[in-house]
């Protein structure tokens, strides 16, 4: 059991931080640019590496072939803990006077939460979410950074982050096809099923965020 410790002590700490904290704008923006460079890079050393591994070993559907690989599992280790470090997205909207919405809140402790099962129980299938999410948080954290820099050639790909996003968690169903038992494990099917209701949920946040904010928009 304490093994699982860390999800919850995420958890609580991330609805536990003290919302009323506000720092000098100067000093926000600094920790800002910092927070999605770092995104930045990091989202892309996974993608490539990822892209990497499966380049070298194929694509290959089966239990743990991918986590009997050392350099598969620690790519998936550091994504796994990067999820507890993407909630300073939050604390920087705080640190501003700003609130996030439901759908940011939803997302991030239900993303570590899930990554966590999937990397201590070696369910292969994590592959296709964490390479399609990489990538999309490369372009997502770029444009974050670009808006901070005030770079208007960014102001151009909002729209399609969103469509990324909703994208790439309709690909994420696949997992329940390609990674069905005897293919996996009947547990690691069942953690799979799990994210899948979580991304279920997630898709339909995301959609009506989409079409609350664009199509409004276009309509306006």
């Amino acid at each position: 059991m304490l093994l699982h410790l860390l999800p919850v002590i995420g958890t609580i700490s991330y609805l536990s931080y003290p919302t009323y904290i506000k720092i000098n704008p100067n000093v926000l923006f600094f920790i800002s640019v910092l927070h999605n460079s770092f995104l930045i890079a990091f989202s892309a050393w996974t993608f490539i590496s990822l892209s990497r591994v499966l380049l070298d070993k194929g694509i290959v559907f089966g239990s743990k072939y991918y986590f009997n690989d050392p350099q598969f599992d620690k790519i998936i280790y550091y994504f796994y803990l990067s999820k507890y470090y993407e909630y300073i997205d939050t604390f920087i909207l705080y640190l501003s006077g700003k609130k996030p919405i439901f759908l940011q809140k939803y997302h991030h402790i239900g993303t570590a939460i899930l990554w966590h099962f999937a990397y201590y129980y070696k369910g292969d299938a994590i592959w296709i979410p964490s390479l399609y999410n990489s990538f999309v948080h490369t372009i997502m954290y770029s444009y974050y950074l670009g808006s901070l820099l005030k770079i208007q050639a960014f102001k151009r790909i909002k729209t399609y982050i969103t469509g990324m996003q909703i994208v790439q968690l309709v690909t994420q169903f696949s997992t329940l096809y390609f990674y069905r038992p005897p293919v996996d494990t009947v547990f690691n099917y069942n953690i799979a099923i799990l994210s899948n209701i979580f991304t279920a949920g997630l898709l339909m946040l995301f959609c009506d965020f989409y079409y609350r904010n664009y199509n409004k928009i276009k309509n306006k």
